[in-house]
């Protein structure tokens, strides 16, 4: 019995948390606006979207991989994949948007960023007391006592 309590607390419930946060982080982060088309460096305009889901790394739920034709403000133009923050409602409609680290497309305003950093912690937080509640019953029972002060002496 102990071993499953181990195998739950230390591979099930981190997992599952993994999960939720980021289901609660990606609610918030996929949240895009339009932004400004005339100071953008490209602007995206989805083309197609494909149905994603209802369980990935991103966390619990559906999202959308749009396929996206990318205007440079140079005038080239280009195609790329873009994960969560456009879906079937907001095909042909323009984004401005950026390039961020390994060439992904961001879209350039996220209004709620902070509401979703912060929901984040709040359930990290939580998240650890109630972990921390499941797995000290799971530890050998030398590690569960406090160790023990010396008395001061005189």
């Amino acid at each position: 019995m102990k071993v499953l309590h181990r195998v739950f607390a230390f591979l099930l419930v981190p997992f599952l948390g993994y999960l939720l946060g980021a289901t609660i982080f990606n609610f918030f982060w996929d949240k895009a606006a339009p932004g400004d088309l005339s100071n953008a460096t490209l602007v995206a305009v989805a083309r197609s979207c494909e149905r994603q889901g209802p369980v990935a790394l991103r966390g619990f739920g559906f999202y959308h991989e749009c396929r996206v034709e990318l205007r440079a403000k140079s005038g080239t133009t280009s195609t790329s994949t873009v994960t969560g923050w456009l879906g079937p409602s907001d095909i042909g409609e323009e984004y401005a948007a950026h390039t961020q680290r390994r060439s992904q497309v961001q879209p350039d305003e996220r209004p709620q960023v902070f509401l979703g950093w912060l929901c984040t912690f709040v359930f990290a937080i939580l998240f650890l007391l109630a972990w921390a509640k499941i797995a000290v019953p799971a530890f050998p029972e030398r590690h569960q006592r406090l160790p023990e002060r010396p008395e001061p002496t005189a």
